[in-house]
């Protein structure tokens, strides 16, 4: 590695990339009483992992025949669901088009607990940047038991085709196995190895050393939001024509998911529990918010949730019901995202002000979901009409007791968690 590489991997993922270990696996494949490593995998969201769509496609409806292995712990999964990417197809010349999947698995400790790796949409790379992939080297797996993941750099070539910015050539010596690497620049996950589908005779490229990867913006159409802000979105940047917004995930392995992590221990079945982490994602990041700028909030459960939202302002405690709004159905079925961006008819915009938001959510299934959703909001407790996004008759410390109390005894049913809201920055 060169001076300059080693300067830029210094302050990010590169220099320790023991700190990644228990977000790293294998993909495996059982027949015949063998296990042979297909490829790798990284989670890129709580229970979700990414891998290569070539890797998985033939097991699809067969997924009782995988097991995704995390060396770290040694702990392995079996794998409950494939996704592959809308758009994956593998063309007559063999070459495979979008090559990425999504994993589907209940993980345990300390798997459960692991951040996902960073990422960010709308990363900017140029041609001849320095790349590393990090992964525990899948011959390593079948022979002996590697310390720590392992690191391999090289560079970035520039896009497979002139109109085609998500496939991504690269030089990095990887080897069968390694397909669905996480490759980093350094600070965060910026593409997805895809193996050596890039030497195929049809793309008549010069070498052999040349490899294809997936650009991590691809993860998007899976349903997976961003771990990361990214420092460097330049106009300037090659991807600048294909972003047309940014949704800045802020619960993604963070200060929510803690919570509900928290929670889990103390009430729920750790290892199995019955809410999943539900996402929240603002339409850019929450500190760079301009006075009166429009704030949109998107919630998306993983099940069926009856949700709430509230803003509690956290100088004089009155609390306002972001969602549902008047005459709104609440119950957001799984994977449905909610937009929450209006008061009534009254654009939601950054104040100066600060406040907390609560979420709460009962599970749609539950048999008691429509009196616990009821119990959440009283009518007693309007001072207006919904629709005029009035303050409450009662305050937040009120608020959060009848939602400890209402989660106390309904643990099974209903998540609370609790994270700051948006004001602006001027």
């Amino acid at each position: 590695m060169s001076a300059s590489q080693k300067s830029r991997a210094k302050d990010g993922l590169v220099q320790n990339p023991e700190q990644l270990a228990n977000a790293l696996a294998h993909v495996v494949l059982l027949e015949g009483g063998r296990e042979t490593v297909l490829g790798q995998a990284w989670i890129a969201a709580p229970n979700r992992l990414i891998t290569c769509g070539h890797v998985v496609e033939k097991y699809i409806k067969a997924t009782s025949m995988l097991q995704v292995r995390f060396p770290h712990s040694g702990n392995k999964y079996v794998v409950i669901r494939i996704v592959l990417h809308p758009s994956f197809v593998r063309q007559p010349d063999q070459l495979v088009k979008f090559d990425v999947a999504m994993l589907e698995l209940s993980l345990q400790l300390p798997e459960s607990q692991a951040a996902p790796l960073p990422f960010s949409y709308a990363q900017g790379i140029t041609t001849n940047q320095s790349l590393w992939a990090i992964r525990y080297p899948a011959h390593l797996g079948q022979i002996s038991a590697a310390p720590q993941p392992l690191t391999q750099d090289g560079r970035y070539l520039g896009p497979l085709r002139t109109h085609d910015q998500f496939h991504l050539l690269h030089d990095l010596p990887l080897s069968p196995g390694d397909s669905g690497a996480p490759i980093s620049d350094g600070k965060m996950i910026v593409a997805v190895h895809c193996g050596d589908t890039a030497t195929l005779p049809g793309l008549n490229l010069p070498t052999t050393s040349i490899r294809l990867a997936l650009w991590v913006d691809a993860l998007r159409e899976l349903g997976i939001s961003e771990t990361a802000v990214s420092t460097n979105k330049s106009k300037n940047s090659v991807w600048a024509p294909v972003l047309a917004f940014l949704i800045s995930a802020v619960i993604v392995g963070a200060c929510a998911y803690l919570y509900f992590v928290q929670q889990a221990k103390q009430t729920w079945s750790y290892q199995n529990p019955q809410l999943m982490p539900i996402e929240v994602a603002f339409n850019k990041p929450r500190d760079q918010y301009k006075l009166r700028e429009d704030v949109e909030t998107t919630i998306t459960p993983a099940a069926d949730y009856y949700l709430h939202l509230f803003a509690v302002d956290d100088q004089d405690d009155s609390i306002v019901l972001l969602f549902p709004q008047f005459g709104q159905k609440n119950l957001i079925h799984k994977g449905q995202p909610c937009l929450v961006s209006q008061l009534g008819r009254t654009k939601i915009t950054a104040t100066p002000s600060k406040c907390t938001c609560f979420l709460v959510a009962v599970r749609g299934d539950s048999k008691a979901a429509q009196d616990l959703e009821q119990k959440i909001v009283l009518s007693s407790d309007r001072s207006a009409p919904p629709e005029e996004g009035m303050p409450f008759a009662i305050k937040g410390k009120e608020l959060k007791k009848r939602l400890n109390d209402l989660v106390a005894s309904n643990a099974d049913d209903v998540l609370f968690v609790r994270f700051p809201g948006v004001s602006s920055s001027n």
